[in-house]
């Protein structure tokens, strides 16, 4: 061969067996950016129908009690059956009963007929849809009303949609497929396209690119429903180029390269571990209690103790780092702290009143440890209160994760202490899981709270829990007061304790026992304040 020839052949070569690995390469990192995409997508839409039938069993369930319960329709049994539904249910901000084109009643408490017109599209399942309802003139955001069989449920086709996305630009959709031009019930953007629905078989998924974007739909197996996204094609290339900067480095560059990233992310997810056990050696978690007061006396009559972290001169609130200490496993170490500071401040309340009581809150690793008795035992002996004066506050979530809990919970009760199911109403509550828990205070949840005196479709939520804690027995605390008209209208209706800025912000022990002994409500008119003792007991 001659050597011209040989030269051109090793160059040639040498191009090859530079460029092919970095030609496969970027294919790969396509490929793979584009699966990332298409999960990414899918999954959006997915979640979305899953919600959609998550609602749609909702109101199958309720269209067969209110019609196989023989009630007559719309008397205060039925009414009463409705709000238990509307209640107990995730999606459904209203039931009521439907005839021809007016809502006859609602688990609202609505008196009159309300007028809804036509509906705007019926599905293929005989479902029919009035969207963009209102109420009144007054209510913020419109709902979508759906009714069958004389059973009429209002949903915020919004909630639907509202999940987390990898950006703004992201097109989300939930429409109908049997009617004509594929009625959207909600998009999140006015940008839909007709080509990027396609029609599909009922249960199945499809993703394809078009216009830009990477779309995902896909169709519910039980519902005229389908859910499509919209992914800008460049999301893709921009995960091509991560991949690209993996795939390309070969041999020990590459090995070193991923070595250093592994490093990296071992060390960055064990560096929040780490400085949270730092935090505890060094005793950098301090409790500040904000005061529980009793409305009937308008006195203080304890106060819910509240961990925060004092780091470089900041401080960091509880929702900050709590979740990552339950996560990396010290959440008991960070509830030990809180324990260790209210037995030594205890005391200095019980001088002040022997009735004070201490809300703490546990999280659902204490509750699935028989340790969490021990500690709480030490509690009461180190300070030299009595059980009474402790209450156990944890959200339900909490209390439902793990049969494990029944036992510590059974544990903790048969010492004496309260228990109070924290936060309540906001996504894990209905009548039938509180029927099963063991308690003796209910916690009404801030955003309940905050509807009261407002046009908010859930203002009613507030009279329904407190009655329904009523029922039970339970003692109940409102929390996140911060106006008179709100603590007027709780007060009005039974609410015997109250917590919130109207009442005071949390503070340290030296605050609190000032105004304890010089108190902030001069209207007082009882001569002791009441414990917060169980009702039914």
């Amino acid at each position: 061969m001659h050597r011209r020839h040989r030269v051109f052949l090793g160059a040639l070569i040498c191009v090859v067996a530079v460029a092919a690995p970095i030609l496969v390469s970027l294919r790969i990192a396509w490929n793979e950016g584009f699966a990332d995409e298409r999960r990414e997508g899918t999954g959006y839409a997915t979640e979305i129908v899953r919600r959609a039938e998550e609602t749609g069993n909702q109101f199958g369930s309720a269209i067969h009690q209110l019609n196989t319960d023989h009630l007559s329709p719309c008397s205060p049994a039925e009414l009463n059956l409705m709000r238990q539904i509307d209640l107990g249910s995730t999606y459904i901000q209203m039931v009521g009963r439907i005839s021809g084109d007016e809502l006859k009643c609602t688990s609202l408490g609505t008196s009159a007929p309300i007028a809804v017109g036509r509906p705007t599209l019926i599905t293929s399942h005989g479902v029919a849809e009035y969207t963009n309802f209102k109420f009144s003139e007054h209510q913020a955001h419109r709902l979508t009303l759906i009714a069958r069989d004389g059973v009429a449920v209002a949903i915020d086709p919004r909630l639907a949609i509202d999940v987390p996305t990898e950006g703004d630009s992201v097109f989300l959709a939930m429409l109908v497929p049997s009617t004509a031009q594929h009625e959207r019930l909600i998009e999140s953007t006015a940008s839909f396209r007709p080509e990027w629905f396609r029609p599909i078989p009922a249960g199945s998924s499809t993703t394809f690119i078009r216009d830009g974007q990477v779309i995902s739909e896909v169709q519910s197996k039980c519902l005229d429903i389908a859910a499509v996204s919209a992914v800008p094609e460049a999301f893709a290339y921009r995960r091509m180029i991560h991949f690209a900067k993996t795939l390309v480095p070969i041999g020990l560059f590459c090995g070193f390269c991923l070595g250093m990233a592994a490093m990296y992310v071992a060390r960055t997810q064990s560096s929040i571990p780490a400085l949270l056990r730092a935090a505890a050696k060094r005793n950098d978690f301090f409790v500040q209690y904000q005061p529980v007061i009793e409305l009937a006396t308008n006195r203080c009559v304890g106060a819910e103790a509240l961990v925060r972290w004092s780091r470089e001169d900041t401080v960091i609130s509880p929702g900050s780092f709590i979740p990552l200490a339950e996560e990396s496993g010290l959440g008991p170490l960070i509830t030990k702290s809180v324990l260790r500071q209210v037995a030594r401040d205890l005391p200095r309340f019980l001088e002040i009143d022997p009735s004070f009581h201490i809300a703490i809150n546990l999280t659902a690793s204490d509750l699935r440890s028989e340790a969490t008795i021990a500690a709480l035992s030490k509690l009461v002996s180190d300070s030299g209160a009595r059980a009474e004066n402790i209450v156990v506050e944890a959200t339900e979530h909490s209390f439902l994760q793990d049969p494990r809990t029944r036992a510590v919970i059974s544990g903790i009760r048969q010492l004496g202490f309260h228990i109070a199911i924290d936060d309540f109403g906001t996504g894990y509550s209905s009548l039938s899981c509180v029927q099963k828990l063991d308690l003796d205070t209910l916690k009404i949840d801030k955003t309940f709270v905050e509807s009261i005196g407002t046009d908010s479709a859930t203002r009613e939520v507030v009279t329904l829990i407190i009655e329904m804690a009523h029922s039970l027995g339970l003692n109940i605390v409102a929390e996140g007061v911060e106006t008179e008209a709100q603590c007027s209208f709780l007060r009005g209706r039974g609410v015997q304790f109250a917590q919130g800025w109207l009442f005071g912000r949390p503070v340290d022990i030296g605050e609190l026992c000032h105004q304890l002994r010089e108190p902030a409500f001069p209207d007082m008119h009882a001569d002791e304040a009441a414990v917060l003792q169980p009702a039914h007991s």
